[in-house]
């Protein structure tokens, strides 16, 4: 198996170099090849919106999150336009530019606009090789990665978010340990989602399940504004939840895919909520 660059870094806190998700020129090279609108359709946690920072990043480009911005007119945008979080109800706007090059939009179900490149979860899924490069990030050991990278693909058809979760959680076991982990896994019955997402949870520090806890409720923030809302003094990733976003250095935020799990998981009083989100609106 080739040796790409590794995506995670397991260690937090712990001066590694900040984990950022890996390179996927083939997908990009896609979107900028496309002629006109590009559809990115899959289910949540296939990495559409990590794609869209990366490619939005890449040009220069801006970047509507509908979930945190809303509607809003997208025609009078000039240059790459990347929009997050389209549902059918923005079909007519988002048809307006179908011929329109450099403009790649997100949904969890086709809209069903035409005509437009679609780009599927059976494409945005991980090939074995990326499969491997996340691990080696997670666990920090590239033969650890490389021994049980190809049984972790198949179990988890190299669907992005599946990946990165059961990276950090075989980081919890020692090298000798995991490959017996992975075939127990294998052998359950529940959800790997279901399994996974408590048990990593629970062996993070209480300092950084309370930082999840806060920021699942927020948009993405950056040191300056951690520290205004006195969520932490020490911003940074925490993968595979807290990512940082290549379109804004310095910047932080949970992916759409995480949120609703870890709000179940890690549950803030309706009443922090609404004082976390004023405080948020304050602070910007």
């Amino acid at each position: 198996m080739g040796k790409g660059q590794p995506a995670f870094g397991s260690g937090r806190r712990s001066g590694r170099t900040p984990p950022r998700p890996i390179p996927r020129p083939g997908l990009l090279s896609r979107l900028d090849a496309a002629e006109g609108l590009v559809l990115l359709i899959a289910g949540p946690g296939a990495g559409k919106s990590t794609l869209l920072d990366a490619w939005a990043a890449t040009h220069t480009g801006v970047v509507i999150d509908l979930a945190e911005d809303g509607p809003r007119e997208w025609e009078p945008v000039a240059g790459p336009l990347a929009i997050d979080g389209v549902t059918p109800a923005d079909a007519p706007a988002l048809s307006r530019l179908s011929s329109r090059r450099a403009v790649v939009a997100a949904a969890t179900s086709d809209p069903g606009i035409a005509p437009a490149t679609r780009i599927t979860a059976r494409d945005l899924a991980f090939a074995e090789d990326e499969t491997y490069q996340v691990l080696s990030g997670a666990l920090a050991d590239a033969e650890s990665a490389d021994e049980i990278a190809p049984d972790l693909h198949l179990l988890t058809h190299g669907w992005p978010s599946l990946v990165a979760l059961a990276g950090a959680w075989l980081a919890q076991y020692p090298a000798t340990e995991r490959r017996d982990r992975l075939r127990g896994l294998a052998r359950m019955d529940e959800p790997l989602l279901d399994y996974l997402l408590p048990a990593v949870l629970a062996a993070l520090p209480a300092t950084d399940r309370d930082l999840l806890r806060r920021l699942t409720q927020l948009p993405p923030v950056d040191a300056r504004l951690a520290d205004r809302l006195d969520i932490t003094e020490d911003l940074a990733a925490v993968p595979p939840f807290v990512q940082p976003l290549a379109r804004r250095p310095g910047w932080y935020t949970i992916p759409d895919a995480w949120r609703p799990a870890l709000a179940r998981e890690l549950p803030l009083p309706a009443d922090e909520i609404a004082a976390l989100l004023s405080a948020y609106r304050s602070a910007m």
